[in-house]
């Protein structure tokens, strides 16, 4: 039994792929490893993590090599294990850039998130499902980089020799949580 995964998006190329590293792209994400694409697998393998995705032919280039599309419709995991190799060893060296959004959604509900990609660099983001509980015995969700904030906010008043009532604190730290509060 497979784990299933549907993804929706797309990253574009600029500038679109030539048709030699179209071939070699195609090549790669089919795991076909050839005197062409060897020079991908040998950096993973010598690379601090050298695992590939167990699932190849995930992704798909557009019909003008200027698009990869993930496998439409039922699929299985590994899109943003692909695309951040795939960003590091053979977009990056050849001078492409990327941009764009794959979101994907797998058979558990708090499986679900998204890979951004701009310039040369790839993030894969899981989604966090925040259930407050009910409205007689909420639980509060804070994000670590509030949580660190906050932390921050109440050292930098006893930094200040001040009492624990936070009368007077860091400045630096006060415009910290507001820069943090303004994103949410």
């Amino acid at each position: 039994m497979s784990y299933d995964v549907f993804y929706n998006g797309e990253i574009s190329i600029t500038p679109p792929l030539i048709e030699a590293d179209a071939a070699i792209f195609v090549a790669i994400v089919m795991s076909e490893r050839t005197e062409a694409t060897g020079f991908f697998f040998d950096a993973i393998t010598a690379s601090e993590e050298p695992d590939l995705p167990a699932y190849e032919g995930l992704l798909e280039l557009s019909d003008d090599n200027a698009k990869i599309i993930p496998e439409e419709g039922q699929s299985c995991p590994g899109v943003g294990m692909w695309l951040r190799l795939l960003a590091q060893y053979f977009f990056s060296p050849r001078g492409y850039s990327l941009d764009g959004e794959i979101w994907w959604e797998g058979n558990d509900a708090d499986d679900r998130g998204c890979v951004f990609a701009q310039g040369q660099q790839v993030e894969v983001i899981d989604d966090h499902i925040v259930n407050a509980g009910p409205s007689w015995a909420p639980t509060p969700y804070a994000s670590n980089d509030v949580k660190q904030a906050i932390s921050d906010l109440v050292d930098s008043a006893d930094d200040a020799g001040c009492s624990d009532d936070l009368t007077v604190v860091s400045a630096a730290k006060v415009e910290a949580l507001n820069l943090i509060s303004k994103t949410l």
